[in-house]
């Protein structure tokens, strides 16, 4: 404002909106010193530590008197960078967190815009901004003369008086950005540097003050670790989704050529080649159970990259529940047989009828069931089908080792192994009970489990009858 204007502005405020008086001589001495050389004076004012502002003054190409007031200082008060902290732990999206960075940056600086800079080999990119910045926002620029080059350079803040009359290579490439001063901080978490915190005023606005540069240092300081985590989450992320990728690519090239070998397999078997004698036919048996088990694990990798993706969609169909549960039971009755274990399953008399998935359900079910039969030496397995309130309930329950309470969760876990030697002994990927859950949750429902050491275990696939529900 100017300065014949100043002495009719309203009060200034402090915390909480109440008028705050400070001394006026301070203030008049600061406006009476305030020349042509240019350059801004600084006066801080309040009558008590949390009530205190901090005034920049100077004096455009006109003679008028240009006034920045900032907010209480972050030293004397720390309650907006614990604030930002807060604000920042619980945000997992990294452009919402840089989009709460700059605008801590803003307000803190006291500036009219903000964007946070990082660097891409030789160059600079706008990864977010705001205010005056917001033209530049994705905006590619060489590093080489760049103040954000300076900044990774020093590891300290940089500051220039007017940044849109300078010829920097952000101004070349975003000439529509018109700021004023310009001040930026380093990004810095555990000695490596993730950016650049950039803040501006507007074209003929004071200076940044030493007090504003100790401000966004503590802002960028706080805000680094924060981005640090938000990155290392992205990146983990990203493997995850590269390692769902490769084994789906994997799966595909070698479920081509394991369909060719079964093919031959039967072929012999059925002796259209010519005829063969036991021994011979015996050996083709043996190919024809490992042929089916390397099938099995690739459909494994294949429905975990599918799930991890989201590729996976219902198909829903209207069946009895019961006529699911007794083709489960041919499946898995040879193999409890095969380990001399007793075999039953129950049905309700009332027939239930089902709308949704029967493929993924009956995945689950021969997951889970032959898991019982896996992990059980001695006992029995029983299925079991019921209906409360609504859903549809299949129980798988064996009389195997059990599982304690503490590892359950782990259980579900992709890859995860509660014992390597005893999961080593029976086989397995790991994957089967991660895909059953993913699944049971795609088609509305969940597993429930109870189980205790060396008393068995039991595994319920809870689902609603009725896709509406889902």
């Amino acid at each position: 404002m100017a300065g014949a204007d100043a002495r009719r502005s309203p009060p200034l405020t402090g915390r909480g909106g109440d008028a705050l008086f400070v001394p006026a001589a301070p203030l008049l001495d600061a406006l009476t010193s305030t020349g042509a050389d240019g350059q801004p004076r600084h006066v801080l004012l309040g009558d008590s530590p949390d009530r205190r502002v901090d005034i920049s003054l100077c004096r455009d190409a006109g003679g008028r008197v240009l006034l920045a007031v900032a907010p209480p200082v972050v030293s004397d008060d720390g309650e907006p960078l614990r604030r930002l902290a807060r604000q920042m732990a619980g945000e997992r999206d990294t452009s919402l967190l840089l989009e709460i960075l700059c605008n801590a940056g803003a307000e803190q600086a006291a500036g009219s815009g903000a964007g946070v800079l990082k660097a891409v080999a030789n160059e600079g990119e706008v990864v977010a901004a705001i205010g005056g910045l917001a033209h530049a926002r994705g905006r590619r620029f060489s590093l080489r003369g760049s103040l954000a080059r300076e900044v990774l350079r020093t590891r300290d803040v940089v500051a220039v008086a007017d940044f849109s009359g300078s010829t920097r290579p952000l101004m070349r490439v975003a000439p529509e950005v018109q700021v004023g001063p310009m001040l930026l901080a380093p990004l810095i978490a555990h000695d490596v540097i993730l950016g650049v915190l950039a803040v501006t005023r507007d074209v003929g606005a004071p200076e940044f003050s030493d007090r504003e540069a100790r401000r966004l240092r503590a802002v960028a300081d706080h805000a680094a670790l924060a981005l640090w985590k938000a990155e290392l989450l992205d990146q983990a992320q990203a493997a995850d989704r590269a390692k769902s990728r490769f084994l789906a690519t994997v799966s595909h090239e070698l479920r081509t050529p394991l369909t060719a070998l079964a093919g031959y397999n039967e072929l012999l078997a059925d002796q259209v080649i010519g005829p063969l004698s036991e021994n011979q036919l015996d050996v083709l048996d043996r190919m024809r159970s490992v042929t089916q088990h390397l099938a099995s694990v690739i459909e494994e990798l294949l429905a975990f990259s599918n799930l991890d993706e989201g590729r996976e969609t219902i198909r829903p169909t209207d069946f009895l529940a019961a006529d699911l549960l007794r083709a489960t039971a041919a499946l898995i009755e040879p193999l409890a047989r095969q380990k001399r274990l007793s075999f039953e399953y129950v049905v309700p008399d009332a027939p239930i009828r089902m709308t949704s998935d029967i493929d993924k359900i009956r995945q689950i079910l021969v997951a889970l069931a032959g898991n019982a039969v896996k992990f059980t030496d001695a006992g029995s397995i029983r299925l079991e089908l019921a209906q409360h309130a609504g859903d549809v309930c299949y129980t798988v329950r064996d009389t195997g080792i059990g599982i304690n309470r503490a590892d359950v969760e782990r259980l579900f876990q992709p890859f995860a192994q509660l014992d390597t030697g005893l999961t080593r002994r029976h086989g397995g990927t790991g994957l089967g009970l991660y895909i059953s859950r993913g699944l049971a949750e795609l088609l509305g429902g969940h597993i429930d489990v109870d189980s205790e050491p060396g008393k068995g275990s039991a595994f319920t696939l809870v689902l609603p009858a009725d896709e509406d529900r889902q």
